[in-house]
């Protein structure tokens, strides 16, 4: 029986196997916002131990991250439009 994070990461190429990288670039967006399970950062943080490539990607990602968020401001909106924003999500999903 296969883990629920082999089943999420399952993406066979033409040879029917899956480089670990397509399985780290897959996480990669997980890692960045702090969403990867215990599971999943211990995988993406071994791989990009060996494998420069990955790391570069993932040095990047993060320093974009950083760029973005660094000029973004939070701004307060009322209560009401929160949750009409909400309820309309909601809706779509």
């Amino acid at each position: 029986m296969e883990s629920k994070f082999t089943e999420a990461y399952q993406k066979i190429s033409e040879d029917g196997h899956e480089s670990e990288c397509d399985k780290v670039a897959r996480m990669l967006d997980l890692m960045i916002d702090g969403e990867a399970s215990t599971e999943e950062q211990s995988y993406f943080n071994t791989h990009i131990e060996e494998c420069i490539a990955c790391f570069e990607s993932h040095q990047k990602q993060k320093l974009l991250k950083g760029l973005v968020s660094g000029h973004l401001k939070r701004v307060i909106v009322p209560e009401s439009l929160a949750l009409s924003i909400k309820a309309r999500i909601q809706v779509t999903v």
